[in-house]
C-alpha cells in the first residue's frame, strides 16, 4: 500500500527514535509506568471491574497468555488491553501529562505494551521503549491536534490513546516503518472519545476502548490487511479533529527530541480526581492546617479563583456521584476542607452524602478568571463565621514536572494503593524492570509477590 508521505515518514520517524532511546531516556518514565501498574491494581478493585469480568465481553481462560495486573487470571491479549486500561484509569488516579498532549498518556501504552509482551518474550528494556515510543506518539499528536481539539470538547486521553497504544505494542512487536504506517492508518478510524462522558464509566471506557482499538490496528497491520485512512491530509485526523494541518512538521520533528517524561513532563497524581483541581485541594489542604481545630461549621464560604479554562473541565458543579465528584470543584475542595486525607477513600458515595461535606460543597464557588491563561495557578479564600479570612495560592501540583515525584513519594503511594504485605518487595521488583532479560520471567515473579 503507498502511503501518503507525511504518514510514513511519522511511522519512520516514531521507529527511529524507539531505536535511538539512550538508558536515561528509557528509564524516565518508569516511576510513571510503576504509578500506572498502582492505579490499575487499585481499579480492579471497583465493583464496575467485577461487572466487567463477569459480563461477556471479555474472554477469561487461564489457558490464555495475557496477565491481568496484580491478579492470577489470564485472558487473550486484546481482552488484557482493554481490563487494564479500564482498571488503570476508573479512579482518575493515574499520570497526566496536561501541556501537549492534554492526556493520561500511562494507562493506554501501558496495557498494550503488556498484551504485546504476552505473545512474546522479550526484555524489560523492550518493554519500556515500547511504553515510551508510545507516549511520545501520543504528545507528538497532541503537538499537532491540541490546544482546539481539547477545547472543542474531545477527550484526548482516548482520542490519542487509540495511537499511542498501537505504536507502543507495535514496537513491542517489531513492526516495520510501513507497518506501523498502517496501523496508524487503521488506528484514525477508531480515534474516538468525548469530555461529556466525564464524571461517569464512560470516561475510563473511552481510554479502555482505544487502547484495544490500537492494540487490534497492530494486529490488522501485521496480518496484512491495508488501510489508507489519513493522519495529515484531506478528511485526515488533523483536519477533522481541530488540529492544523501546516504544523506537521512540527508534530514529526518533536519525536526524539527529548524524552516526553523530561519534556514537557508527566504529572504522577498526588488526588485521585481530575488534575484540574490539584492546586485547589492543596490550597485548602493548607489553609486546614493553618487553622487549629477546624470545623465545617466555621466555613462561611469558599471562594476558588482558577484559570478561564478550568470550569468547564470541573463541570459538575452539583454531582450526583463520587464519580461526578472527581469533575466537581465543590467536592473536591470540600473533601480537601473537611477530611485528614483526600485519597481513594475521600471520593465514595457515602462520603458525597456527608452533611459536614454538603454543607462546605454549598459554600465553594468556582471563577474562571478571563485573563487568567494560566490552567494551574490557583487563590483559595476561606472566610469564616468569625469574619475571619485565609488566603493560599498553589500554582503548580504535587508531581508535576515543576514539583516531581521522588522514589520515595511514588513508594509511598503505590503501598497506599497495593495493599498487602509484599507491596514494598513488589516496588522494588518493579524497579528492577529496565535490567529484566526476560519479561516472562518477570512477570511470573510479578504474579507470585501479588498473588502472595
Amino acid at each position: 500500500m503507498a502511503f501518503e508521505s507525511p504518514t510514513l515518514a511519522f511511522a519512520t520517524a516514531i521507529e527511529a527514535a524507539a531505536q535511538s532511546y539512550t538508558d536515561d531516556e528509557r528509564e524516565s518514565g518508569l516511576m510513571n509506568f510503576i504509578d500506572g501498574l498502582a492505579a490499575a491494581y487499585a481499579g480492579y478493585r471497583r465493583p464496575e471491574m467485577k461487572k466487567l469480568l463477569e459480563s461477556p465481553i471479555v474472554d477469561l481462560s487461564v489457558t490464555h497468555p495475557a496477565w491481568l495486573i496484580g491478579s492470577q487470571l489470564r485472558c487473550r491479549p486484546a481482552d488484557a488491553v482493554l481490563l487494564n486500561a479500564m482498571a488503570g484509569h476508573l479512579d482518575d488516579f493515574d499520570d497526566d501529562e496536561a501541556i501537549v498532549s492534554i492526556a493520561h498518556v500511562t494507562v493506554p501504552t501501558m496495557a498494550a505494551v503488556l498484551a504485546a509482551a504476552a505473545s512474546l518474550d522479550v526484555s524489560g528494556s523492550v518493554i519500556l521503549n515500547g511504553y515510551l515510543t508510545g507516549v511520545e506518539t501520543m504528545v507528538a499528536l497532541g503537538e499537532l491536534l491540541n490546544p482546539r481539539h481539547y477545547a472543542l470538547g474531545w477527550h484526548a486521553s482516548a482520542t490519542l490513546g487509540v495511537f499511542g497504544a498501537a505504536m507502543a505494542a507495535a514496537h513491542v512487536f517489531g513492526l516495520t516503518a510501513e507497518e506501523k504506517a498502517t496501523a496508524l492508518a487503521f488506528a484514525v478510524t477508531a480515534s474516538s472519545g468525548t469530555r461529556s462522558a466525564f464524571g461517569s464509566s464512560a470516561k475510563p471506557w473511552q481510554v479502555a476502548a482505544a487502547a484495544r482499538n490500537g492494540f487490534n490496528a497492530v494486529l490488522l497491520a501485521r496480518a496484512g490487511l491495508d488501510a489508507n485512512a489519513s493522519l495529515f491530509g484531506p478528511m485526515g485526523l488533523a483536519e477533522l479533529y481541530g488540529g492544523e494541518p501546516g504544523r506537521i512538521d512540527a508534530t514529526i520533528a518533536r519525536l526524539g527530541r527529548s524524552s516526553p517524561f523530561i519534556e514537557p513532563g508527566v504529572t504522577i497524581k498526588a488526588y485521585p480526581c481530575c488534575t484540574a483541581a490539584h492546586t485547589a485541594m492543596e490550597a485548602c489542604e493548607l489553609i486546614r492546617a493553618r487553622i487549629a481545630n477546624l470545623s465545617w461549621r466555621d466555613i462561611a464560604s469558599v471562594t476558588v479563583d482558577v484559570g478561564r479554562t478550568i470550569p468547564s473541565i470541573l463541570a459538575h458543579n452539583t454531582p450526583q456521584t463520587a464519580l461526578e465528584g472527581k469533575f466537581s470543584m465543590q467536592f473536591c475542595a470540600a473533601i480537601a476542607l473537611c477530611l485528614p486525607s483526600a485519597g481513594l477513600e475521600a471520593f465514595t458515595d457515602e462520603q458525597l452524602e456527608d452533611p459536614a461535606i454538603r454543607h462546605v460543597m454549598e459554600r465553594v464557588e468556582m471563577r474562571g478568571l478571563p485573563k487568567q491563561e494560566d490552567p494551574f495557578l490557583c487563590k483559595v479564600t476561606v472566610m469564616l463565621t468569625n469574619g475571619e479570612s485565609i488566603i493560599e495560592i498553589v500554582d503548580r501540583p504535587k508531581g508535576s514536572p515543576e514539583r516531581p515525584f521522588q522514589r520515595g513519594d511514588m513508594q509511598r503511594k503505590f503501598v497506599k494503593l497495593c495493599d498487602g504485605a509484599r507491596a514494598e518487595e513488589i516496588f522494588e521488583h518493579l524497579y528492577r524492570l529496565p535490567s529484566a532479560g526476560s519479561w516472562d520471567a518477570f512477570e511470573r515473579q510479578l504474579t507470585s509477590l501479588w498473588g502472595g
